[in-house]
């Protein structure tokens, strides 16, 4: 016959040991059901799919190209994988940030694909990007004037995922209202600078275009929010521009921000076009006089579908590149 001692301390030991297996259990319940979930990785991250999101702009564009497939005709404009290396950013004019007939916002291409088919425009644009370009959307902003907080942010939002759907790095605003010269997008700029531009810290683009000053004070308003202007002065020549550079420079803040529009007609008014030749000598102008500012070119690839004389398509792009090699020599 055992001690009596003995059966105590063999139940002591089996009550500790039940113990430690009940806070055991307690512990595993508690991890499993009220611990966060592991994070996942976040698969709408931008960064996954452009090689620029994120990077913001270390220096300004020297050249950005419109592309013109949206709304001219195929043969009279160069096809967007014809964009020469050294092109900073390519615009594409995908017509509009507005409403649908439902009321529901819409950043739409049926511009674009009315004569490209916009599948084949993504393509083409992403193969332009992984050769170091930027590919921007542009929109008139006659949809963009005076909305309420709530109604600049639901446009915002239709922007952001318009980009993110397209792979695009930023968007490009068109200061043109129709009958009258300038308007009011303060609230816009304000929601869009969530996204794009240097506010964002996205490395998304936010541009715009603009002429004769028209919308000065608009861009002096919102300059924190924007990249960069472009003019559409296109008929000035090269004793004109510096006027151009110092205006819009003063209003945005820095010269350097500032790019001088050049076209050689085909989709400009008669008559606005610039002079021929005239593009080298501004180009000229701005490397010395205006170092770091740049150009623009509206539109891309006016003498692509030119024919020689035996009447095979000579693929000219050589305004484009002319511009580079003086901007960039």
């Amino acid at each position: 016959m055992r001690p009596k001692f003995y059966f105590m301390l063999k139940y002591t030991v089996l009550l500790c040991c039940l113990g430690t297996m009940l806070s055991l259990s307690h512990s595993c319940k508690k991890d499993g059901t009220n611990n966060p979930p592991e994070p996942r990785p976040d698969t709408t991250n931008h960064e996954e799919t452009s090689p620029f999101y994120g990077k913001t702009l270390t220096k300004r564009p020297l050249l950005v190209e419109y592309w013109g497939g949206c709304c001219y005709d195929r043969s009279s404009v160069g096809p967007l994988d014809a964009v020469p290396d050294s092109v900073d950013v390519v615009n594409i004019f995908t017509l509009g940030i507005g409403r649908t007939a439902e009321g529901k916002w819409e950043f739409e291409h049926r511009g674009v694909s009315g004569q490209n088919e916009w599948s084949d425009v993504l393509t083409k644009a992403h193969a332009l990007q992984k050769r170091g370009i930027r590919i921007v959307a542009t929109s008139f902003a006659g949809g963009l004037v005076k909305l309420s907080a709530a109604a600049a942010d639901s446009m915002a939002k239709v922007v952001k995922d318009s980009l993110d759907k397209w792979k695009f790095d930023g968007i490009d605003l068109d200061l043109e209202y129709g009958n009258v010269r300038t308007a009011n997008i303060d609230s816009s700029f304000i929601a869009l600078s969530k996204y794009v531009g240097p506010a964002s810290k996205t490395g998304r683009i936010l541009s715009v275009v603009d002429y004769n000053n028209y919308n000065l004070a608009q861009i002096k308003r919102s300059k924190q929010y924007i990249d960069y202007v472009m003019t559409m002065s296109y008929w000035n020549k090269a004793a004109d521009v510096m006027k151009w550079v110092q205006s819009y420079g003063d209003g945005i803040g820095n010269r350097q921000n500032v790019l001088i529009g050049v076209g050689a007609g085909c989709a400009i008014n008669a008559g606005q076009a610039t002079i021929p030749g005239e593009e080298l000598k501004i180009a000229d102008t701005l490397r010395a006089s205006a170092p770091g500012s740049g150009m623009m070119e509206f539109i891309f690839g006016c003498s692509y579908h030119n024919k020689d004389q035996n009447g095979n398509i000579t693929k000219d792009v050589s305004y484009t590149t002319n511009i580079i090699n003086k901007l960039k020599k």
